[in-house]
């Protein structure tokens, strides 16, 4: 289909769904801060999992965008649209990360003055654990994380009135990509990391960095069926679009996998209990339990699966793993967070479920108004074309 014929196209229906799930965010959020009275232990715990799952979406979103536009990738134009508007939730993420600088002596060691912070160095925490600098680094990387896809997405609106835009979009994503990936790992060092009193380890960052992109490959499937589906991008996306997101589910499923996996084995085969003590917790109890619930469903089902040329040909069923897939990567998340306040045991509690829908529901509401904001096609881009008639075997 020729790039002049698309036409200019805008979400259908839109602001019925950003409404709805505005609504159910804001209920979550206010459930959220009721229950922090009662129990601001497990609302902080609780708001940092379902938090850590709205970010990490949206943070996928930034590096496959810079992805997109480093290596200069054409087949993926006709969806940037959604990859923008998910990217484009930061500063709303921003704001939501406020209420964990509240609660960072229920949710840190380091920030308080109980028995965890014995097994912290004093050194280390003068010199990076300590509140003052935890809050300079979230706002370099929150800083970051909000002006590179606000330019991108900029400039992509404009690309029509001055083709050199496209140019400047490709030099930007390869000079942002390598300092985006890093403050990735340094926030995830911060939130997730030193949860545990003492913990390390050198590929955590990186297993953050390979769920969060996958996390949003497996959205992008969803959002891709429920838009060519819904007529908004009907007709223009191919079984080959579709396939070729598929492989790349794949190939992050299988990173996300390895690094897993990497990261276990060197615990378990250096067997020092200091660092042992992470997965200790998360292997015994209701945790052993889900344990293997993400190993089978976070991994092996989506896996096999995914072999299948045909499944990842069409758009019902790719869809279909990608919902899966989210669900896992909540759990994963929880997996992360959450032994760190109930070391015994997984105990499920109703705030779990009102911090989820509070982050995710805001954070979606806010991502459906982007995406309303902006013809749905980037018709402004010389290589759409190409994009359109996007053919793999």
């Amino acid at each position: 289909m020729p790039s002049s014929d698309v036409g200019e196209r805008r979400l259908a229906g839109g602001r019925r769904l950003s409404l709805g799930a505005a609504a159910l965010g804001l209920l979550g959020l206010a459930l959220t801060a009721a229950g922090a009275w009662v129990s601001p232990r497990q609302a902080a715990f609780s708001w940092l999992a379902g938090f850590g799952f709205a970010l990490t979406l949206a943070l996928g979103a930034l590096v496959f965008l810079l992805i997109q536009h480093a290596t200069g990738a054409t087949w993926s134009i006709v969806l940037r649209r959604p990859i923008e508007a998910a990217a484009g939730t930061l500063p709303l993420l921003a704001l939501l990360f406020v209420p964990l600088l509240f609660a960072l002596d229920d949710l840190y060691p380091w920030a308080g003055t109980g028995a965890g912070t014995a097994a912290i160095p004093e050194d280390v925490r003068q010199g990076y654990l300590n509140a003052p600098l935890f809050i300079v680094r979230a706002a370099i990387c929150f800083a970051l994380w909000i002006a590179v896809p606000a330019t991108l997405r900029r400039w992509s609106r404009l690309q029509a009135a001055d083709a050199r835009l496209t140019r400047r979009s490709r030099a930007l994503g390869a000079v942002a990509l390598p300092p985006v990936a890093f403050t990735m790992t340094f926030a995830a060092i911060d939130w997730f990391m030193s949860l545990e009193a003492g913990w390390v380890s050198t590929v955590f960052g990186v297993y953050i960095f390979a769920g969060s992109i996958l996390g949003f490959l497996a959205l992008l499937a969803v959002a891709a069926r429920l838009l060519d589906r819904g007529g908004a991008l009907g007709g223009l996306l191919t079984p080959s679009h579709h396939h070729a997101l598929g492989k790349l589910i794949l190939t992050f499923l299988i990173f996300w996998a390895y690094i897993a996996f990497v990261q276990y084995l060197l615990i378990w085969i250096a067997d020092i209990p200091a660092e042992a003590v992470w997965y200790v917790k998360r292997t015994r109890g209701g945790w052993a339990a889900l344990a293997v619930v993400l190993v089978l469903g976070h991994f092996a089902l989506p896996f096999f699966l995914l072999l299948s040329r045909t499944l990842k040909r069409r758009p019902t069923a790719l869809a279909a793993v990608g919902a899966w897939l989210l669900v896992m990567h909540y759990l994963d998340l929880y997996w992360v967070v959450v032994p760190a306040l109930h070391p015994d045991g997984v105990r499920a509690h109703p705030l779990d479920l009102a911090a989820l829908v509070g982050a995710a529901g805001t954070t979606f509401a806010f991502g459906t108004v982007l995406l309303r904001r902006a013809p749905l096609v980037p018709t402004g881009d010389p290589r759409l074309g190409r994009s359109l008639e996007f053919f793999t075997s």
